[in-house]
């Protein structure tokens, strides 16, 4: 696995991006210099923070360029700390906010159909026929709120909560199916 990051992050070359003119070249020779000393190590943190290598990858490329705008008029002295400190707590920060970002965009796992059949009827009567009329009959809440003699708002406040409930189930799927949805 150690290997794998090397070479992953051996592919990422800063080197690449090029400026046009000889003299930008020797300007940006110590930040390429920078990003080259600290680009590895910066690279494993975010897979170790985010465990996943693309968007690791990408949280450091957005990391560099943040330092470079930030500390353009500085001249990149790399002997300086403050660079160096200060793409850790950019890349850290990144990667928080990148992980919080991904909890509201869960990544598909593959269940079994009967995993999720199981989760669906391990909720409360109403809330299980509620979200069986809305996704196994594919009726509107206007229907299903006719059908069950209350308001559609309150059959829409069923779906998300049934919604929420399976997707905190289906993130910890060794956790105990508790739903305990109150409907009002």
């Amino acid at each position: 696995m150690e290997e794998m990051m090397r070479t992953e992050a051996k592919s990422m070359n800063p080197q690449q991006y090029r400026p046009a003119s000889a003299d930008g070249q020797e300007q940006l020779q110590p930040f390429r210099s920078f990003v080259e000393s600290l680009h590895d190590p910066i690279y494993r943190l975010a897979y170790r923070l985010l465990q996943d290598r693309e968007l690791a990858a990408q949280e450091v490329e957005r990391t560099f360029i943040e330092v470079f705008r930030r500390h353009a008029e500085e001249g990149f002295a790399p002997t300086t700390g403050s660079m160096r400190t200060a793409a850790y707590r950019v890349l850290i920060h990144r990667c928080k906010m990148a992980k919080a970002s991904g909890k509201r965009r869960l990544k598909p796992r593959k269940l079994s159909p009967r995993t999720i059949l199981e989760a669906v009827d391990a909720l409360p009567d109403e809330v299980r026929l509620i979200v069986s009329l809305k996704y196994e009959c594919q009726l509107s809440y206007e229907e299903i709120g006719e059908i069950l003699e209350m308001s559609p708002e309150r059959v829409k406040k069923g779906v998300w909560r049934s919604r929420e409930r399976l997707s905190e189930w289906m993130e910890e799927p060794r956790s105990p199916l508790s739903f305990g949805i109150i409907m009002h």
